[in-house]
């Protein structure tokens, strides 16, 4: 077995090696594991499934092996968004090493990429091959010339087109290819920039509704208190809200339907027992689950 068929079995055993490492180790190799799945692995497969075929100098691969993995981090993460899937250990941990996995498969399922012919060396002359031509001059012809003071040249003879041709097509196929790789990384990284951007703009915009409420007021002669409730950022679509307050065995103390009007804001003072500890939730339209909590404390 060769070297390069033995590295993407070894890539692969260190890949799930390091997942199970994140997911169920102690503490250090939890962290080997994490950095060796975000900055090494997923760009280590990629730069095998992405440029096979090609040989890459040391420097190409140290780069891109943290690049890729780092782009790959970024995608994960927006997609796992995207997915409405919790960004925890687990979700990261499969997203990588899912990637790692598939990339180092390319290779194995896709057939290698021709490498390109080397340009043909220049034929030299052989020690039968004629003499170059040679220009002869009379006599009377090289004294006209000298008097004249005319610069005499040697005779080239003409190149050939196919061959400088084929130079030119071999050195432009050589320069995409080294600059191939730095192309990549930034499409990618252009990529997932975009995508970054255009979730924190929709993030920035969802509305947030709060629930809130401020100081209690002296305590009355019956034992009551005023306390000033507030909600913002209230949703049309998601109305009408039910506001409902429970003293500290679930009994209800005071509960309150909620229309949303105007900019989507609600308040009132609230008369409540001084000496509990009162919960005060928000549910939205048909949920049982409450959408907001507030804990409020007694007044000794």
């Amino acid at each position: 077995m060769t070297g390069t068929a033995l590295l993407p079995r070894i890539l692969a055993a260190v890949t799930v090696a390091a997942g199970a490492a994140v997911l169920a180790g102690p503490l250090p190799l939890t962290v080997a594991g994490g950095l060796l799945l975000g900055f090494v692995l997923p760009g280590m497969a990629l730069t095998g499934a992405l440029f096979r075929g090609r040989e890459l100098t040391a420097v190409e691969r140290i780069t891109l092996a943290p690049a890729l993995s780092a782009a790959v981090l970024v995608v994960s993460g927006l997609v796992i968004h995207v997915c409405r899937l919790r960004l925890d250990r687990v979700s990261w941990t499969v997203a990588t090493a899912a990637v790692t996995l598939l990339a180092l498969l390319v290779p194995a399922l896709l057939p290698r990429g021709v490498p390109a012919e080397a340009p043909a060396a220049e034929d030299e002359p052989g020690p039968a091959a004629a003499p170059p031509p040679r220009l002869q001059l009379a006599q009377r012809d090289v004294a006209v010339i000298a008097e004249a003071r005319t610069v005499v040249m040697s005779v080239v003879p003409p190149e050939d087109e196919e061959h400088v041709a084929a130079e030119e097509k071999a050195r432009r196929g050589r320069l995409v290819r080294q600059l191939l790789p730095l192309v990549l990384v930034l499409a990618v990284l252009g990529g997932a920039s975009w995508l970054s951007f255009g979730t924190s703009r929709e993030t920035f915009e969802t509305t947030v509704t709060a629930l809130s409420a401020a100081p209690s007021g002296p305590v009355d002669s019956a034992g009551n208190r005023t306390v000033p409730v507030s909600v913002s950022g209230l949703v049309r679509a998601d109305g009408p809200y039910t506001l409902a307050v429970t003293g500290p065995t679930g009994a209800s103390v005071a509960r309150r339907l909620i229309s949303v009007t105007g900019e989507g804001t609600w308040t009132e003072s609230l008369t409540l027992p001084g000496a509990q500890r009162l919960t005060v939730t928000l549910f939205r339209a048909g949920e049982t689950s409450p959408y907001r909590t507030l804990y409020i404390s007694a007044v000794e």
